[in-house]
């Protein structure tokens, strides 16, 4: 098979990337969403060369001193991109939103944030953000006052009373919970109080690569068996202990993933604009047709690879989030 039959493939396939950062380039006013640039890792041009459908646009609030405000900005900006190029690009708060932006010949944005800190240990905060179009929340990226971060001292032994509410209202809401940077108590805790399935937006597998943000066998298993993805992250550190790595490496974590969880609990989260490294072969979002060319030349069928590179991704989002 050639490579314009395989692009032809990966161009049929509705593709999701579950995590990138691009909304602290556009703080840094080095580019727009909208124009193409040789900086960083993704823009509509690239995700459109690249087949990416559907892109989570993730708001980080680590460092920062007052990160309700700071995320309330992060999205804003975000919208205010959305409005610009609204010709190509559509916010989706639920399943349908994705199928009319199908239909119309447009990409889709689901808007997240990435850290707990964010609500400021007031629950009603998540109700002001799903108001905002927010529908995926991880419960951290370093520790906060409510749950255990996967790279930081051990403080709550998981989750305490006040995260076990957080994750109930975010059920309640219809917003995805987001495992990935949380220590392995924390997944475990969110494990056994969430009614929906979960997600780790970026996160891989801990046997091929030991790193305390990837996810043991035992994890996978559980976060499978509830109905939930893990998505596979393009950086270095997180997919090889060789400098070297390359996509066939991050093929590697799906197909582990697979093993583990089966052909429903993986997809892709790239965190592409918040990593200062990349492997071969996935250099930007122009990049990932090479991830279904790996998969066909490994055998997976057609009907396959559409779950792992976007279907088992959407289930998820019409689930949690609505049709």
């Amino acid at each position: 098979m050639n490579q314009n039959e395989i692009y032809k493939i990966h161009k049929r396939m509705v593709v999701c990337d579950a995590h990138c950062d691009a909304v602290d380039r556009y703080i840094k006013k080095t580019s727009e969403l909208g124009i193409r640039s040789s900086m960083g890792h993704i823009d509509i041009p690239r995700m459109i060369e690249g087949g990416i459908d559907v892109q989570v646009f993730a708001c980080c609030t680590y460092n920062e001193s007052k990160p309700k405000q700071m995320t309330e900005k992060k999205l804003s900006l975000l919208h205010s991109q959305f409005n610009k190029y609204a010709s190509y690009i559509k916010l989706a708060k639920k399943m349908g939103d994705i199928i009319q932006s199908e239909k119309d010949g447009k990409l889709s944005a689901i808007l997240a944030i990435e850290g707990g800190d964010s609500i400021e240990n007031d629950i009603s905060n998540l109700k002001g953000f799903f108001s905002l179009g927010v529908r995926i929340l991880s419960i951290t990226w370093k520790s906060n006052d409510w749950a255990d971060a996967s790279q930081q001292p051990i403080k709550h032994n998981g989750l305490t009373d006040f995260g076990k509410s957080v994750i109930k209202e975010m059920n309640k809401l219809g917003m995805i919970i987001d495992i990935s940077h949380s220590a392995d108590k924390t997944v475990e805790d969110v494990l056994k109080i969430s009614d929906d399935p979960v997600i780790a937006s970026h996160s891989n597998a801990r046997t091929i690569c030991d790193h305390p943000r990837n996810l043991s066998d035992k994890l996978i298993k559980k976060i499978a068996l509830l109905g939930g993805i893990i998505c596979v992250n393009f950086y270095p550190p997180f997919v090889s202990k060789n400098k070297n790595a390359s996509y066939k490496n991050v093929v590697d974590h799906i197909e582990h993933i697979i093993k583990i969880g089966g052909i429903n609990s993986v997809g892709l989260g790239s965190d592409f604009d918040g990593i200062d490294k990349v492997v071969e072969g996935l250099e930007n979002a122009t990049k990932i047709p090479n991830i279904t060319a790996e998969l066909l030349k490994r055998g997976y069928a057609e009907e396959e690879i559409i779950k792992i590179v976007g279907g088992n991704f959407i289930r998820v989002f019409g689930q949690v989030c609505g049709i």
